[in-house]
């Protein structure tokens, strides 16, 4: 009865009372505008948990076989984090299963906001930022213990402190992003010092240059995430021919599943990658398939129109420009050219459409600056 009233009662109170805080201090939603956008999210993550109660889910692995046991250090990377993180809170904490799901969601819920207020600060109009808060999908694949919750909160926090020019910060946040995705660490890492070598000048841009080398080193001979990077298989002692390797070794890995589709050229794996593989439209597909494809439309036409709602002007920051192209561009030319599984991509692309649809945002920003030209 104690730990019934502990986990039910004083857990999910105290979750729910520092949320609300978070938003009365920093997010400033109204109330009634809150209590939706919380309701909505939750229902979603109940929704998630529903749809896979049967069926396999990483939250459930996450769940059942979290530990504390086997701490090391340099192992701690992807879903030995994962492990651990709820290992601490199942263990350590007491919290159950529900209360686990409760804060990854809130954690969920929180990066998302901040999303939105990204978006406001860089000139989108409020109106505008918060209808975007109902794309279901962002809600509803990264609500649930994974790495996609944490990722999307870390690059959501990376990002605003990015927006407020505090370079160094915004990096400490790149950090957990690469211990729990490396790939996806590295190529934030990369955009951040190729914009700064961008437009910077004088002697710091060699010192920057020397830097980010030194670093690089560090990243790609981690050792809890250098397989991410290159292959055992390899015969060959070259670095760079490694890497290849692992991308090949990535790109066969998921033959076999049943949302696996084939490569065909850059343009339609960034197209089958962002949205959907399109010959799914034409094959018999399971309901959960169809209704996600369904989603994916309704969510593109969705983003296109409050793209031509937007009158406001944005800020005008060349570094935050190349930035997100440069990051925008890297990712597009790895990830959906290597990872052909529609149900790890329809998830996983949520590390990147965000940023996606803040480059959009001011690339039509800048074609209308240029037209008025």
């Amino acid at each position: 009865m104690l730990s019934f009233f502990y986990n039910l009662i004083i857990i999910n109170f105290f979750f729910f009372y520092f949320i609300n805080k978070l938003n009365l201090k920093y997010f400033k939603l109204n109330n009634n505008l809150f209590i939706i956008f919380l309701s909505y999210h939750l229902f979603l993550t109940a929704f998630y948990v529903f749809i896979f109660k049967d069926g396999a889910a990483d939250y459930k692995t996450y769940l059942d076989l979290s530990t504390v046991k086997k701490f090391h250090l340099r192992n701690l990377t992807s879903s030995d984090l994962i492990n651990y993180i709820v290992g601490i809170f199942k263990y350590v904490l007491k919290f159950n299963d529900l209360n686990i799901i409760t804060i990854f969601s809130l954690i969920s819920f929180v990066g998302i906001n901040i999303f939105i207020k990204n978006l406001v600060m860089i000139g989108i109009e409020k109106k505008v930022a918060y209808i975007l808060m109902f794309l279901p999908g962002i809600h509803f694949w990264t609500s649930i213990p994974g790495k996609d919750c944490l990722i999307l909160f870390f690059l959501s926090c990376f990002f605003y402190v990015y927006l407020k020019k505090k370079i160094f910060l915004s990096v400490l946040f790149i950090f957990p992003v690469f211990l729990i995705r490396p790939h996806i660490g590295l190529i934030f890492f990369i955009s951040i010092l190729a914009a700064e070598l961008i437009t910077m000048k004088g002697y710091k841009k060699l010192l920057i240059f020397l830097l980010s080398l030194f670093c690089l080193y560090l990243m790609l001979n981690f050792s809890g995430a250098k397989h991410f990077f290159v292959s055992d298989n390899s015969i060959s002692d070259n670095l760079f021919v490694q890497m290849l390797m692992q991308l090949q070794d990535y790109a066969g890995k998921y033959a076999q599943s049943d949302t696996y589709y084939e490569n065909t050229n850059l343009l339609f794996n960034i197209i089958n990658y962002i949205l959907f593989p399109l010959k799914f439209l034409i094959r018999d597909n399971s309901i959960l398939v169809n209704i996600s494809i369904s989603i994916e439309i309704l969510s593109l036409i969705f983003i296109i129109h409050l793209i031509y709602l937007q009158k406001n002007k944005l800020i005008n920051d060349k570094k935050i420009f190349y930035f997100l192209f440069i990051c925008i561009m890297i990712y597009f030319l790895i990830v959906p050219q290597t990872l052909f599984n529609f149900g790890i991509n329809i998830r996983q692309k949520w590390m990147i459409v965000p940023f996606l649809i803040y480059f959009i945002f001011l690339l039509k920003n800048l074609l209308v600056k240029i037209n008025r030209i």
